[in-house]
């Protein structure tokens, strides 16, 4: 039931968060055809809407690059195809000719496989969809550039919040974090494996969620080059960029952590009791770190409990294991403290101070 509740709520935030991008979207693209209709003058200027889309739906949940990339790929494809079938006709190996010659085009761009395919599928359509000769011929051309241009337009003048995927991201990756810690300990208490087992399973699944971070900071920076409205979130993306490998690690350490807590319970190791209560008290550093990463609020706090932490980090756990498990909880304070700011050398520094 707890997995079900997940996934709605999880859909359920993922539809609220893109419901304006997907209102600006459906707007847009009827705005492209009454432009490309009524002001250009063409008749059924259905590269328009079609070339609006393409830009504007990939930004609602990826990068601006790859909008951009688009962009340029539709306009190739259609502005290639339409010269060529105006020249050689349309039939096989015409679209051969026609698809060959958008990708070499499009290669001069130096991008990537989806301006490469984009440009190609344009190309196809233009060489099937009308015979050459017709009142169409380069008018689809500045229809897509019509509608990549107004999709470009919106997504650089009403772009959505930059914070709001970055935030989203970073809650769902500590949670995870925090989550892994209260189950290592729990498995220690309660010698129980099973448990341990369970969160080993589920932590060792989370780099889409740490992909998901990178990739969202990364995405709101680009936001904030091209809309001036939203500049003002700089400081915070950047904040927000400083912890991307920090916790990328810190979550990498965790796997190992756990791992080695569950095989101090399956070898029967003696683990000191100061182990568990420490991973407690790791974790609930990582739930403020969570909510204060996640909340925009500065992370003074948050970095005091990290460090508490790592003064009271017991110095060997009682066995084989249980020292790798206190070993992978030094490497975590310290890439938490890198993850607030702090530098690499004094973290570690920081994280060998225990007074245990």
């Amino acid at each position: 039931m707890s997995r079900i509740r997940d996934l709605v709520e999880t859909r359920r935030r993922r539809l609220r968060d893109a419901a304006l991008p997907v209102v600006q979207c459906a707007l847009a693209a009827g705005a492209a055809f009454a432009i490309a209709r009524h002001v250009v003058g063409h008749e059924l200027p259905f590269f328009a809407p079609i070339a609006c889309v393409l830009v504007l739906g990939i930004s609602v949940t990826n990068r601006l690059r790859r909008s951009v990339e688009l962009a340029l790929g539709v306009s190739v494809g259609v502005g290639v195809g339409d010269g060529i079938v105006l020249v050689i006709g349309s039939g096989w190996w015409q679209i051969a000719v026609v698809v060959a010659l958008a990708l070499l085009v499009a290669l001069l761009f130096d991008v990537g496989a989806l301006l490469l395919n984009q440009a190609a599928v344009s190309a196809v359509l233009v060489a099937t969809l009308q015979p050459p000769g017709t009142s169409a011929a380069f008018s689809r051309w500045i229809d897509t550039l019509v509608g990549a241009a107004l999709g470009l337009a919106v997504a650089a003048l009403l772009p959505s919040n930059p914070l709001t995927a970055a935030r989203r991201t970073v809650d769902t990756l500590l949670a995870e974090l925090e989550e892994a810690l209260r189950g290592a300990a729990e498995s220690i208490e309660a010698a129980d494996p099973a448990t341990g087992a369970r969160v080993l399973e589920r932590i060792r699944a989370s780099q889409r969620a740490v992909d998901a971070f990178d990739s969202a900071v990364d995405a709101g920076y680009e936001i904030t080059v091209i809309a001036p409205g939203r500049r003002r979130h700089r400081g915070e993306l950047s904040r927000l960029r400083t912890a991307t490998g920090p916790l990328d690690l810190a979550v990498r350490n965790a796997r190992v952590l756990v791992r080695r807590a569950v095989s101090a319970v399956t070898d029967g190791e003696e683990v000191s009791t100061t182990v568990a209560p420490t991973l407690r008290s790791l974790a609930d550093a990582v739930g403020l770190l969570r909510v204060d990463l996640a909340g925009g609020h500065p992370l003074g706090a948050a970095e005091v409990a990290v460090l508490d932490v790592a003064a009271r980090l017991p110095r060997r756990g009682g066995g084989f294991s249980a020292d790798v498990v206190v070993a992978q909880m030094r490497s975590i304070v310290t890439d938490l403290l890198c993850g607030v700011g702090m530098d690499r050398e004094s973290a570690r520094s920081a994280a060998s101070a225990s007074r245990r």
